[in-house]
């Protein structure tokens, strides 16, 4: 995700990246792939790039909870049961 990750609109970057998972998959079907070959001039298998890709768009859900909490909240600090649940999120990853 880069040095970035964290500006710009959260719903916009979330969908950003759900098309990036979108592209891994596509790509993989498109040219007959399996999860663990290596694309040429690639250096993860297709399945470590659907996992990172995976991994940006829960950072950037995460993102857009914390941001609609605080635009409902009038930006209250977010609650322990809410951090709970981002917590538990990340967990399962």
């Amino acid at each position: 995700m880069g040095k970035f990750k964290d500006e710009g609109n959260a719903a916009h970057a979330l969908s950003e990246e759900c098309s990036e998972v979108i592209k891994v998959i596509n790509k993989m079907y498109r040219f007959y792939g399996d999860w663990d070959e290596i694309p040429p001039g690639d250096t993860e298998s297709r399945w470590q790039q659907l996992c990172g890709e995976m991994e940006d768009v829960i950072y950037q859900w995460n993102r857009l909870v914390i941001e609609r909490h605080h635009q409902i909240n009038d930006d209250a600090p977010i609650s322990e049961e809410h951090w709970g649940l981002l917590v538990k999120m990340n967990k399962n990853i």
